[in-house]
């Protein structure tokens, strides 16, 4: 019996669009981040922001130092943040109901530049609801120096919840994080967008 719902943020929770990111960066001079970011996976210093190896301050630095460029905080959390879209309205309300009979949690590949924009301007949007409305805890890399698919990630989760991973359903669009997932013992399914996971948990 399933008990305890975790849900990734991107493309499972969130609506993403890489294209407009890649954009974003480019009008403010920074051509090729096309090749150090994905929907799945990040490289070089978008992926030290979001393992945790790199503060928000340093990545900052790192974006101007690397391409010389006198940009401003805000601008490079402009286009950074250009890569969400938003989350249905109709899966936070079902993910709030949820939240009455389950314990409800995030756990995702993140950095906190991503979460909080998402928190602030994602959730609680009207007819919605708020993170701490819908989950218990969010598990997010930045803050755990982990990141999936390694089995560590899942392993800390599990001892800091105190949750039994068979009485919990774990969604992630990518494949290869859900066999990671399920190696651990967790009921572990594909979700490729919201509307997946709005189906699968109306299930439930």
């Amino acid at each position: 019996m399933i008990k305890n719902i975790f849900l990734d943020l991107g493309m499972v929770t969130v609506r993403l669009c890489q294209q407009r990111c890649i954009d974003a960066f480019t009008r403010i001079g920074i051509p090729d981040v096309a090749q150090q970011i994905s929907n799945c996976r990040q490289f070089g210093m978008f992926a030290d922001i979001e393992v945790g190896r790199m503060s928000v301050a340093e990545f900052h630095d790192s974006v101007r130092n690397l391409y010389h460029l006198p940009l401003t905080d805000v601008q490079i959390d402009e286009a950074w943040n250009a890569f969400i879209l938003d989350t249905p309205v109709e899966l936070q309300q079902l993910v709030f109901a949820l939240h009455g009979r389950y314990r409800t949690f995030v756990l995702s590949n993140t950095n906190q530049i991503h979460f909080d924009y998402w928190a602030q301007h994602c959730m609680g949007t009207p007819g919605g609801h708020s993170v701490d409305e819908c989950f218990d805890k969010c598990y997010l890399s930045n803050l755990l120096h982990l990141a999936k698919p390694d089995p560590a990630i899942y392993r800390a989760v599990l001892a800091d919840s105190e949750v039994n991973p068979a009485e919990s359903l774990y969604l992630d669009d990518n494949a290869v994080n859900v066999e990671a997932a399920r190696a651990i013992g967790f009921v572990a399914e594909v979700s490729a967008n919201p509307e997946q996971t709005i189906e699968r948990l109306k299930k439930l």
